[in-house]
């Protein structure tokens, strides 16, 4: 919509009657140009304050790292049934309360939807087995991933010490980063390092823990 240049001016001349801009003392050190040009910053400013507010944050999709090290730090805990993104809720809470976390699934997998996982982010691995023990204690190289695609990591418990090789039940790691070994022609393999957050999920199903997953002590 185009304004004339009179209704510019009158609008300019209301707006300098309301704030009593002729009685400001620094008026008479303006010239006429600088108190038109003081008067149009006005109109600006109050264009531009009348905008409409900038729209709020998307609300998160997974728990914080505050609140995953605060509910199951050293805590078992229930998993949901959800099978795209983790439920998980400490065994007193109800159904219908839980923290949200994503699955472990790998590095650079090529499935669509699938982020590549952040250092220091947690996750759950649902779909792994101890594979061999490392040198140092209670770290093994384990399988981890989904159900069509696993890769093997490194697991360093902190809370469970695993004593015979099998199933994991799920639990709630913190991916830290890459470590490297070296193979048999010499050169080197990374492959990722998770470090146990939680205890291993509850067993919910009913009856024992089946025998082939890995037995372990707390």
């Amino acid at each position: 919509m185009l304004i004339s240049t009179g209704n510019l001016r009158n609008d300019i001349t209301r707006r300098m009657n309301r704030i009593h801009i002729l009685q400001n003392p620094m008026q008479n050190k303006l010239g006429p140009r600088s108190t038109l040009l003081f008067a149009i910053s006005i109109l600006v400013a109050t264009a531009f304050g009348c905008s409409n507010p900038a729209p709020p944050p998307r609300p998160r999709l997974f728990a914080s790292a505050e609140e995953v090290e605060l509910n199951f730090g050293g805590r078992t805990f229930i998993l949901g049934d959800n099978d795209r993104i983790a439920e998980v809720r400490q065994p007193g809470w109800p159904k219908d309360h839980f923290l949200r976390l994503p699955f472990w699934l790998g590095i650079n997998v090529l499935i669509p939807g699938v982020t590549q996982p952040k250092e220091g982010d947690y996750y759950v691995i649902s779909e792994a087995a101890l594979e061999k023990p490392l040198g140092a204690p209670d770290q093994w190289v384990i399988e981890a991933g989904s159900t069509l695609v696993k890769q093997e990591a490194v697991f360093v418990t902190t809370h469970t010490h695993y004593v015979t090789p099998g199933k994991i039940l799920p639990t709630i790691v913190q991916f830290v980063g890459m470590r490297s070994f070296p193979r048999a022609d010499g050169k080197n393999v990374a492959i990722a390092e998770l470090h146990e957050l939680s205890l291993p999920m509850k067993w919910t199903l009913g009856g024992n823990i089946p025998p082939d997953y890995a037995r372990y002590q707390l």
